[in-house]
């Protein structure tokens, strides 16, 4: 670091020490704001400040927020994320490429680096904060399969004042186990484990920067922390299902949009829209019946079934 760059960290730094010894939580959001264009700073001093201060304040951080499509594997939301990317196209305050909440981390992130589930948790607001801004929309949608958590210490994994709504896509259980089961080469202990997350075992999933190296938390995990009635109610969370997505498409996404609009996303509800999307998108029936071994469902189904008797799936 050259001598006018350390001059200037110093500078910022005692700044906003000051600021957050008077827990002016406000203060620095507006301050780091109007920094955000001397990049390495920014990154630096939101790095060092951001987190601790964002949990300490329960007012909106930013004039923006993130959507949500959660889901345990990526391509079980494909055709909602197609679907909410082509209808926002319309409306000049929300045009965007959706992508994934670990690319948008892995594109913010200056050096590489290992991402465990310490520093996920310990920094995922600091993620949020870098995420919401490098773009210039007012509502930004990621995709995500992380679980919603929260920490020893307070932390969760977002937070109202970061996030608008949420969409949680849920499928078939032994469906989703299935299509474990055929990536791993029919290994039925390898499924399990990565499905149930039994051994506890890191995965690795590399980009550019970044390798996030934490366990998947399993399904039945992934799905209790979404569908929890404090996280629905304090993040405005919409529970689909793939089976409802296939069989009721049009009533489906329409209830998606009117959710977003309800929750303060700034769009119109078009049935025009969501009705030329699926004329020239429709479904594929792709569907090869769940063909499971009775010692697997057996296994599995300790797991799995409360959800059956919840969701419909």
């Amino acid at each position: 670091m050259s001598f006018l760059n350390k001059f200037k960290y110093h500078y910022h730094l005692k700044n906003i020490d000051n600021l957050f010894e008077e827990k002016n939580y406000k203060g620095i959001f507006d301050y780091l704001y109007n920094i955000r264009s001397e990049e390495k700073l920014f990154y630096e001093l939101s790095l060092k400040y951001i987190s601790n201060s964002i949990n300490n304040f329960n007012q909106d951080v930013l004039n923006k927020k993130i959507v949500w499509i959660n889901t345990f594997l990526d391509n079980d939301s494909e055709y909602l994320r197609v679907f909410i990317q082509h209808y926002i196209q319309n409306f000049k305050n929300l045009k965007q490429d959706i992508k994934s909440y670990k690319y948008e981390i892995d594109q913010i992130v200056t050096s590489e680096e290992d991402i465990n589930f310490n520093t996920l948790v310990n920094q995922s607001y600091f993620f949020q904060w870098m995420i919401l801004n490098k773009h210039n929309v007012n509502f930004k949608f990621l995709h995500n399969e992380i679980p919603f958590f929260s920490s020893e210490n307070s932390y969760n994994f977002t937070k109202q004042s970061l996030t608008q709504a949420y969409i949680l896509i849920l499928n078939n259980p032994y469906e989703v186990y299935l299509k474990i089961k055929k990536l791993v080469n029919q290994d039925q202990e390898i499924a399990r484990n990565i499905f149930l997350n039994l051994d506890q075992k890191a995965q690795d999933d590399s980009y550019s920067n970044v390798n996030f190296k934490f366990p998947s938390k399993g399904w039945h995990i992934h799905t209790d922390s979404w569908s929890d009635q404090n996280v629905l109610t304090s993040l405005r969370g919409k529970i689909i299902s793939k089976k409802e997505i296939n069989n009721n498409t049009f009533e489906t996404l329409s209830s998606v949009i009117l959710h977003l609009i309800q929750s303060g996303v700034e769009m119109e509800l078009n049935y025009d829209l969501i009705e030329l999307f699926i004329k020239n998108n429709p479904i594929k029936d792709c569907h090869e019946g769940i063909e499971l071994s009775n010692r697997e469902k057996k296994f599995l189904s300790s797991f799995v079934d409360s959800a059956f008797d919840t969701y419909d799936i």
